[in-house]
């Protein structure tokens, strides 16, 4: 749930993914510098146009132009970041003269009306600093990145928006310290680093994202391979309501145990426009999970509609000792999805259906499934879920370039507890949309978004559960020129 604001970060796996309730896609440059939030996983756009305003959009990062090899110098403008580049004598070693930094402002209110009579409220701001070196000997660099989310308003009594930590406390926090070493067509990092899998990923829908510390090992993008892969070992994740590292296991089950993740995941192009992903965690004693998703987009003429199908599924089968529910089990969520785009329209219809022995656990970052949304992702036990949307994109014929606007309906049925086998109550969920964010002129890297979401549920105190997001944000990067 809550897949929006996949954010661009200076980040490591080069991948874009969705923003969430509105599918914003972001440039991901591979060795930190963007993803999006976000976010949020991947398919590519027709020629000529974006698939920014889908709602569950996943992006392959080999279906973009990468380089051969990896530098800095070559790296692509950014259209949703003000770039000042700077130019260092030719003398100043290539740790300083090839580093990058990134700004980021932004404040965020949230209220929600929660379904058990509860109120959630809070206003920050914030955002943070991220500073990636040049290399040593063409081998070795750093990078570092400081988070911040500053309380303006939040009453105590309405804790629970996840803007700031338990108890409505700031954030201030290294998100990020690590080495790294390149070796050929592959980067070696290790330390406190963000991580952007389908089932391990930033979260970047509130201030700060998740961030994990740990050893991983990622292929550079080359534009001539088939195939991308990241593998490596977790042994902490800060949350991103949360200032500290806990163990993976922690975060998964809440109890004092320390277990770590090893992870996998490969992404293959077989064929133009035929992506994949086959990916899977593992923590002893609590649960093995795995993701494999295919997509094909016909990437057709601007000038016709273009159509893109996907489906995926997510497994988790309890392991071990069974401490995550102290029984075993076996569950999977299985989605599917169609899109149009066509003249700044873009039509989407996805559906899902859930195991019945458990719902699907998430607490490593935002869901994949194509029917995740900004409040739920209809995931329970034995839960099926059938749902739309329709956005427009005001700058194709109407002359307002960045501005967007949407709207997106799921209806969630047959859930049931697992553990009672007693159904519970049907849901619906509409979430609609406004964004402002243009991709060049003097406000080139500001975003301004409003977001409303309505939860229907019955056999609730307050129903229906609302949800209102006002954010506003601004990026600036500082950066060598291109070649």
């Amino acid at each position: 749930m809550d897949g929006d604001l996949r954010e661009l970060h200076l980040l490591g796996e080069g991948q874009i993914r969705r923003s969430g309730s509105m599918g914003i896609a972001a440039i991901a440059i591979w060795t930190g510098l963007v993803t999006q939030t976000q976010a949020q996983t991947a398919s590519a756009s027709p020629p000529g146009e974006t698939s920014e305003l889908v709602p569950a959009d996943r992006r392959e990062i080999a279906d973009q132009e990468h380089l051969a090899s990896w530098t800095v110098n070559k790296i692509s403008p950014q259209p949703y970041m003000n770039e000042i580049y700077w130019r260092m004598p030719d003398d100043t070693p290539a740790f300083f003269r090839d580093s990058l930094v990134q700004f980021v402002a932004r404040t965020y209110y949230l209220t929600r009306d929660n379904a058990d009579g509860t109120r959630s409220q809070a206003w920050a701001a914030g955002g943070w600093v991220a500073f990636r070196s040049g290399l040593i000997g063409d081998v070795f660099g750093v990078h570092a990145a400081y988070y911040t989310s500053q309380k303006l308003f939040g009453p105590a009594d309405q804790d629970g928006t996840r803007l700031l930590a338990p108890g409505q406390n700031s954030i201030g926090t290294l998100g990020q310290i690590y080495g790294r070493a390149q070796f050929g067509d592959q980067e070696f990092r290790g330390g406190y680093q963000l991580v952007d899998t389908p089932l391990i990923n930033p979260q970047d829908n509130r201030m700060v994202p998740n961030t994990f510390g740990g050893i991983t090992l990622d292929s550079l993008p080359d534009k001539d391979r088939s195939y991308d892969y990241a593998l490596g070992y977790l042994w902490t994740v800060k949350q991103r309501d949360s200032n500290d590292f806990i163990p993976m296991s922690d975060a998964l089950a809440g109890d004092a145990i320390n277990h770590g993740a090893a992870f996998g995941m490969v992404k293959w192009r077989p064929a133009p426009g035929l992506s994949t992903v086959f990916m899977d965690y593992h923590i002893q004693d609590y649960v093995n999970s795995g993701f494999v998703q295919a997509e094909y987009d016909f990437r057709q003429p601007k000038s016709v509609p273009n159509w893109i199908v996907g489906a995926n599924i997510i497994t988790q089968q309890s392991v071990g000792a069974n401490l995550l529910t102290g029984d075993a089990f076996t569950t999977y969520q299985a989605s599917a999805k169609v899109q149009m785009v066509y003249a700044g329209w873009t039509l989407f219809a996805a559906g899902s259906f859930t195991g019945n022995d458990s719902q699907i656990f998430s607490p490593f970052g935002t869901k994949p499934n194509y029917t995740d949304m900004q409040q739920v992702s209809f995931d329970n036990a034995g839960e099926k879920a059938l749902g739309g949307s329709v956005a427009y994109d005001f700058g194709y014929a109407m002359g307002l370039p960045g501005v967007s606007a949407g709207a997106w309906y799921t209806r969630g049925w047959d859930a049931i507890n697992p553990a009672t086998q007693i159904a519970i109550p049907n849901r619906n969920e509409l979430d609609v949309w406004l964004q402002y964010r243009p991709t060049e002129g003097p406000l080139k890297g500001f975003r301004l978004k409003t977001q409303y979401s309505s939860l229907w549920q019955q056999g609730n105190v307050r129903d229906p559960q609302t949800e209102f997001r006002f954010i506003v944000d601004y990026t600036v990067l500082f950066r060598p020129p291109m070649n």
